[in-house]
């Protein structure tokens, strides 16, 4: 990673009502990296994870200079001798991950690689970001998207603000709903919908999304999906919903707001997975899943609270 200076005093301003509280004299402070707990120095933006049972003596020994704490890690005077500055936030991995992103992450230059192949009737915002090898049909791109090497979109998709979608993912294909004759012929149902994807969605590398049937798939503002991932026909992923690798969503599937589905998870066509849900990896889904719930296994049964 390249190393960039960044004033603690614009941490500060970026935080805003997020920083809880400041010790220590931060003027002309700075941070210029971040770091595994490994590599940490005396520039290095360090956090203190609210898990662990000695985050004081963590946050003594630590070599950075700036910590982000939580409120009970207290400023001792071993830290003001050596100059330390803390933090205080609610939640130093989350703030870290703002931080991270705001001030340490490139952002992609605005522009369509030669290679690309666009539609002429695609709607694209300037400040898009299209990557090598990819395959542009009839779309609308919203402001600040990154659409990385050797992705296809087929027609009717639309992808709304600073979104990302990974390299080699595929979205707008047809499912594939069949009916059969009564000599065993296969029919397939056309697929007349398209895909929506709302704001701040990421959809990682190799995944395939389906076009709805008579009525669009949708995914909600902040959904998260990691690699190779499948998400049927007619799916509905409502805002957050966060889905890790490997997964298989089958065809209607509605996911409520803020749901968790880990890796190698297979849900059942149809169901219905409520909010606020944790799907433990492995697990095949089979049934409706009420809100809040914890379900494991195969098939997926509530895991109870000891």
């Amino acid at each position: 990673m390249n190393k960039k200076e960044i004033k603690v005093q614009d941490i500060k301003a970026f935080l805003g009502e997020d920083l809880i509280g400041v010790f220590g004299d931060d003027t002309n402070v700075f941070v210029d990296n971040v770091a595994d707990v490994e590599h940490v120095n005396e520039t290095t933006l360090d956090w203190i994870n609210p898990r662990r049972l000695n985050q004081q003596e963590i946050a003594e020994n630590s070599p950075a200079r700036v910590l982000l704490v939580t409120s009970k890690v207290s400023y001792s005077e071993a830290m003001e001798k050596l100059g330390k500055v803390l933090l205080v936030v609610k939640n130093p991995r989350l703030k870290l991950a703002k931080i991270i992103a705001e001030f340490f992450v490139e952002k992609p230059k605005a522009l369509i690689h030669p290679s690309a192949i666009v539609d002429e009737n695609a709607e694209i915002d300037p400040s898009v970001a299209i990557g090598a090898g990819c395959v542009i049909g009839k779309v609308k791109i919203g402001k600040g998207t990154v659409i990385n090497p050797n992705v296809v979109l087929y027609d009717d998709v639309t992808i709304g603000n600073n979104c990302l979608i990974q390299a080699g993912t595929v979205i707008g294909t047809d499912g594939l709903g069949c009916s059969r004759e009564a000599d065993g012929t296969l029919v397939k149902f056309p697929h007349l919908g398209g895909v929506v994807i709302g704001n701040n969605v990421e959809i990682g590398a190799n995944c395939q999304i389906a076009k709805g049937v008579l009525s669009d798939t949708l995914i909600d503002d902040g959904c998260k999906i990691n690699g190779l991932c499948f998400i049927a026909h007619n799916c509905h992923l409502e805002k957050n919903v966060w889905i890790t690798g490997d997964t298989m969503l089958c065809g209607s599937i509605h996911v409520k707001p803020n749901t968790t589905i880990y890796s190698n998870v297979i849900i059942r066509e149809q169901s219905t997975i409520g909010e606020r849900v944790t799907i433990g990896m492995g697990s095949v889904v089979t049934k409706n899943v009420p809100d809040g719930e914890t379900w494991v296994g195969v098939p997926a049964r509530k895991l109870e609270k000891q």
